[in-house]
């Protein structure tokens, strides 16, 4: 008996341990969100630079490379050690892909400043170190074992992800004013950028909850001046001189709020940690205690093929000696949590492989017809809309070709 008391006790210890390594996530995530900020700044900035051959946004491409130096001090020190340790691999490995990225910084910088590299390349180079760090935040909601806070992480990450695609669109589309016309390519690109945006904000509606939601609506829709932007970039319509800087003011202005709104969703998602973690180490501090010899008990399990065929429960008779009421009672609840946050995580797993399918198919469309992230992210969308279908289908069956290539090779 004292050694079932033990491991329930081990079953709520482990609880905690597994909700403080969320909650050091949590803190990591938070820099990650100022840092991939500031990344977006300084993109937006240096592409103003470049496409105005260095008359424009000097000064304050300097300044954001120096918030960029601070955040990225930031999120190093946030960094856990790096240890070895049981499920960890993937997000070690992650976090090494993102640091590799980041040292590719300075000499990107440099390009710049020597005006060695076309916008559109260094607009891509800020793209691959932003995905870097998003892939992070992803990979947290994807192993975090608590529906509460994986919940918080699905939205903190599809607002995150919308908030990039509308800093590409900035860059894209103050690349094209500036040039005084937008390319067919362009064109499609800014179509592409804006369905994506809708398409990670309606995730993050359907798991924020409603106090941000409040906070989202003002922002929900863009401005009437962004939108009629938005339809001479899309439809190659009349220009205007100041079109550059006014389409990126704009814009600005408008990620800027975003990011008040991302701030409180990482705040919303510390919350749900450091909740989870008091309810745990409350139900851990209450007693475990078992009832007097006498009182036999029958706890039923639904599924349980380990036990005897002609036996769908387990009897306090066949346990231990004085094994009662009490320990299988405190054993089915802790079973029935389980199994509750079981379900619901299966729920928040749906979503996030269907992000999985999503990011594997547009990487397969990337590298194969050398398309763009707009163009791979656009031609899911047609063939969807041809063969009215979901899009998480279309990108299913893109994965499943590339595995079959990869095999034959």
């Amino acid at each position: 008996m004292d050694d079932a008391l033990s491991w329930l006790q081990a079953s709520r210890l482990s609880d905690i341990a597994s909700l403080q390594r969320l909650r050091q996530t949590g803190k990591l995530i938070t820099t990650v969100s100022e840092l991939v900020h500031q990344l977006q700044r300084e993109r937006g900035a240096s592409n103003l630079w470049i496409c105005s051959e260095g008359r424009l946004y000097g000064e304050q491409r300097l300044a954001s490379e120096q918030d960029v130096t601070r955040c990225q001090r930031d999120f190093c020190e946030a960094l856990p050690q790096a240890d070895a340790q049981p499920g960890y691999s993937r997000f070690c490995n992650l976090i090494a892909a993102a640091l590799q990225a980041l040292a590719g910084l300075p000499a990107l910088r440099q390009q710049i400043t020597q005006q060695q590299i076309a916008h559109a390349q260094a607009v891509a180079a800020f793209n691959t170190i932003i995905r870097s760090l998003l892939n992070l935040v992803f990979e947290a909601a994807d192993t975090a074992s608590h529906p509460d806070i994986t919940r918080a992480l699905i939205a903190l990450f599809s607002f995150m992800q919308g908030k990039e695609l509308a800093g590409q669109e900035r860059a894209l589309g103050a690349a094209g004013f500036a040039a005084g016309q937008f390319s067919a390519e362009q064109r499609s690109g800014m179509v592409a950028l804006i369905e994506a945006q809708e398409q990670s904000f309606l995730t993050f509606q359907q798991f924020a909850d409603e106090a941000v939601l409040q906070h989202w609506q003002p922002l929900a829709q863009a401005s009437r001046e962004i939108e009629r932007l938005r339809r001479i970039a899309c439809t190659d319509g009349r220009r205007e001189d100041s079109g550059a800087l006014h389409w990126f003011s704009l814009l600005s202005q408008r990620i800027d709020q975003m990011k008040l709104l991302e701030d409180q969703l990482s705040a919303t998602l510390m919350s749900r940690c450091r909740e989870a973690i008091a309810l745990a180490r409350h139900q851990a501090a209450e007693p475990l205690q078992v009832a007097q010899p006498g009182c036999n008990f029958t706890l039923y399990v639904s599924g349980a093929d380990w036990l005897p065929a002609e036996s769908g429960a387990l009897n306090s008779d066949g346990l231990a000696p004085q094994l009662g009421r009490s320990l299988l009672s405190l054993i089915a609840e802790q079973s029935q949590r389980l199994q509750h946050q079981a379900s619901e995580l299966a729920t928040l797993r749906t979503t996030l492989e269907e992000r999985k399918l999503l990011d594997q198919a547009k990487n397969w469309l990337m590298q194969q017809h050398g398309l763009s992230e707009e163009q791979a992210w656009q031609r899911l969308r047609k063939s969807a809309m041809d063969q009215n279908k979901r899009l998480p289908e279309i990108a299913q069956a893109i994965v499943t070709v590339a595995a079959t290539m990869k095999k034959s090779l």
